[in-house]
């Protein structure tokens, strides 16, 4: 193996790596306050605007069913809510209720107190270093799931 695709591997397992112990710290927060990052994640994109759960599965990469019973669950919690789609009527729209975004304002502040003590070490130029290289990243990786024809 050449030496930069050493160097590719192992720059990627450290950015999964540090990526995947963020999350997990990010996640030990939001649970001392009756959340998590997965509900935050689901709540947030459905604050964007109603989705169809099928949407959703799709955006996260998830099983439907599995979508299904977090949103079951969202909605047992009075988080969301589900409403007709004009025009079909088996199809269900998924939208946020004052309870959820009152959720997503509590966590919005527990999950930037985190960022900034663990991307907050970078100054601006490191920040604006970084964002560019993860664009670059972004771009390839647009490009392998979307290759042309």
């Amino acid at each position: 193996m050449e030496p930069h695709y050493s160097q590719v591997f192992q720059v990627s397992k450290q950015f999964a790596w540090v990526y995947l112990r963020l999350q997990r710290l990010i996640d030990r927060s939001l649970s001392r306050h009756e959340a998590s990052l997965a509900k935050i994640r689901l709540l947030a994109f459905v604050a964007e605007g109603p989705r169809r759960s099928t949407d959703i599965a799709s955006f996260f990469g998830q099983a439907p069913r599995t979508v299904t019973q977090a949103i079951d669950a969202l909605e047992a919690a009075g988080r969301i809510r589900r409403v007709p789609v004009p025009g079909d009527r088996r199809a269900k729209l998924i939208e946020l209720t004052d309870e959820g975004e009152a959720l997503l304002s509590h966590a919005q502040p527990l999950y930037e107190g985190i960022l900034g003590k663990t991307m907050g070490v970078l100054g601006d130029a490191e920040l604006a270093d970084f964002s560019a290289l993860l664009a670059k990243v972004d771009a390839a990786v647009a490009l392998v799931e979307n290759p042309a024809p």
